[in-house]
């Protein structure tokens, strides 16, 4: 078992606000240990896919390799919604570019007005992702269905509790199914499983899915809320967390994802190395399981 990285916590804060380049954040990360990073590429920029060539030869040039990029998302209304589709379909192509097995994807783009009904949500999901799943197809990358979490936006109304799909694993496993092709796979996130399952059954969860499971994203959280600490700092058995997925016979990495935190160079370089210890103790839990 290897630990990927998610290189763009040490870029940005939580609210944007940018860090350090790609190559200092690079640096860092390989300097504490890490091969491999989850990244997002920059997707707004003209010369996006110039900027991804130039960062794929740095990657290469410190012995790093992108395990597996995040495609945006737009819940929040981040992105201008004519503009979004544009921004989606860059990081596909950049992904490519870097060299990167996997897109992770958040299939919750339906916007709820007065239902949820899960039949047509599920229609305009496939809508929505399928000409991602056609160019990851042809160009030999996989789009990752990540798990999500109900979470409280006045943007859109919940109608009898709900306003986002694949808050839960049956749904997640209809985007999956509904495609039918090993191009359409699971990202795993423990963070937001424990949210929206909880300590126990966020491992049973994970059992009904965990056969499509082809990259993660690991931190851990408490009080209910999506935190993204390094993992240890709660109260999960991460050996219970992770056993359905050696059960199948889980070969990805573990990936890191975390997000708050800002860190002056020294601090990060300290904080980064006790990432990786981290990281490296759920691999040894993992093993031997």
């Amino acid at each position: 078992m290897e630990l990927s990285f998610s290189l763009n916590y040490l870029m940005q804060n939580s609210r944007g606000k940018k860090l350090r380049t790609a190559e200092e954040a690079a640096k860092i990360t390989r300097a504490a240990g890490f091969r491999y990073i989850d990244y997002t590429p920059d997707f707004r920029s003209e010369d996006w896919a110039d900027k991804a060539r130039r960062e794929k030869e740095l990657f290469d040039s410190l012995g790093i390799t992108v395990e597996q990029t995040h495609a945006p998302f737009n819940r929040y209304q981040t992105h201008p919604d004519d503009i979004f589709p544009i921004y989606v379909s860059r990081v596909f192509e950049a992904s490519k570019i870097l060299g990167a097995k996997y897109v992770v994807v958040h299939a919750d783009e339906y916007r709820t007005v007065d239902r949820f009904d899960k039949k047509e949500i599920l229609d305009f999901t496939y809508d929505f992702l399928a000409p991602h799943v056609e160019y990851a197809a042809k160009n030999g990358l996989v789009v990752a269905v990540e798990d999500l979490f109900e979470d409280d936006t006045t943007r859109w109304p919940k109608i009898d509790g709900r306003s986002r799909y694949t808050s839960y694993v049956e749904e997640l496993k209809a985007v999956i199914e509904r495609f039918g092709s090993p191009t359409v796979r699971c990202c795993w996130d423990y963070g937001h499983a424990r949210v929206a399952y909880g300590k126990t059954d966020m491992v049973d969860a994970l059992r009904e899915v965990a056969e499509y499971v082809v990259c993660t994203h690991v931190h851990d959280n408490y009080c209910d809320k999506d935190l993204h600490l390094v993992p240890f700092l709660s109260d999960a058995d991460w050996s219970k967390n992770l056993a359905p997925l050696k059960d199948t016979g889980y070969n990805g990495k573990l990936s890191l994802e975390l997000v708050y935190g800002e860190f002056s160079d020294a601090l990060a370089a300290d904080f980064m190395k006790f990432a990786h210890s981290a990281g490296k103790e759920l691999c040894e839990i993992y093993d031997k399981i």
